[in-house]
């Protein structure tokens, strides 16, 4: 396997946490295997070396502090700017270390988060495990300011599974519709990315909206700006009149459900038509 799949296994095996682990220190070990009350536990740093083990390129259970310190693991020159580090240097997996509020930890280390790939980090701090905004986060951590007077921004970037002679800009970029662990995404061919927090219209004229890890939003009510719309099982944004869930709602041409009467009119062969609809 290149670097790239190898890489792209433990994000995989990261997504299958998301939402469902419980933030424990206590019971980190359970990240992968159930406890005896039937549930997932693990912390920040856990939850990243259990899902490089689970993938088969396991470097050992470490604290965040551990990952800091072990000789596995190599300093990813990221180039940190005002908190931000330069996306363009991250490889998936990458383990970017924070600092907090324990003078007494290595640099004040105390919180760690592992780059998804498409300018997402995934990590588990108090709650489940989550996706977030790589920028959004970042800088909302180097705003932060420890009581002892350091900021809380990103002390250094960590990577174990090295490049294998191919770096990111010659790898061939994704394209199009790709069923990954964790559900549907649309790369942009131009650039490999994915869509995130946007909608996108497909080449058969239907709109599907991608959440902010590039995620496609199937069988749901979603709110955009003010309007409701629908996105059937398939993702894609119905219109007209429709029964959901047994009741009926009718959305305009542009996917907005009617929050005001909707007069249906017959034509001439007594089949009801309704705003919009081609006759």
């Amino acid at each position: 396997m290149t670097s790239q799949e190898k890489r792209q296994a433990v994000c995989d095996k990261y997504a299958t946490i998301i939402g469902r682990n419980i933030y424990s220190h206590d019971l980190r070990d359970y990240c992968f295997k159930k406890y005896i009350n039937n549930k997932y536990y693990s912390d920040c740093s856990s939850s990243i070396c259990y899902s490089y083990k689970e993938a088969g390129y396991g470097f050992g259970i470490l604290t965040t502090a551990g990952i800091y310190q072990s000789g596995t693991l190599t300093v990813v020159d990221a180039d940190i700017t005002n908190g931000i580090p330069d996306i363009s240097k991250l490889r998936k997996g990458d383990m970017l270390e924070f600092a907090g509020t324990d003078a007494e930890r290595p640099l004040n280390i105390s919180h760690v988060e592992m780059y998804y790939g498409n300018n997402i980090l995934c990590g588990h701090s108090s709650g489940t495990p989550s996706f977030k905004d790589l920028k959004g986060y970042c800088t909302s951590r180097y705003n932060s300011w420890a009581p002892g007077g350091w900021r809380e921004g990103i002390v250094c970037v960590r990577r174990y599974i090295q490049d294998d002679g191919e770096t990111e800009e010659e790898a061939v970029k994704l394209s199009g519709w790709k069923r990954e662990a964790d559900g549907w995404r649309f790369y942009l061919g131009n650039s490999g990315e994915a869509v995130r927090n946007s909608w996108y219209q497909d080449t058969d004229g239907k709109w599907y909206w991608f959440n902010a890890a590039g995620l496609m939003v199937s069988s749901t009510w979603y709110q955009y700006k003010g309007d409701w719309y629908y996105l059937e099982a398939d993702g894609a944004m119905v219109k007209g009149l429709q029964n959901i869930d047994g009741k009926w709602y009718y959305l305009d041409q542009a996917g907005r459900m009617a929050t005001e009467p909707v007069k249906l009119t017959p034509d001439e062969n007594g089949a009801l038509q309704y705003p919009g609809m081609a006759v």
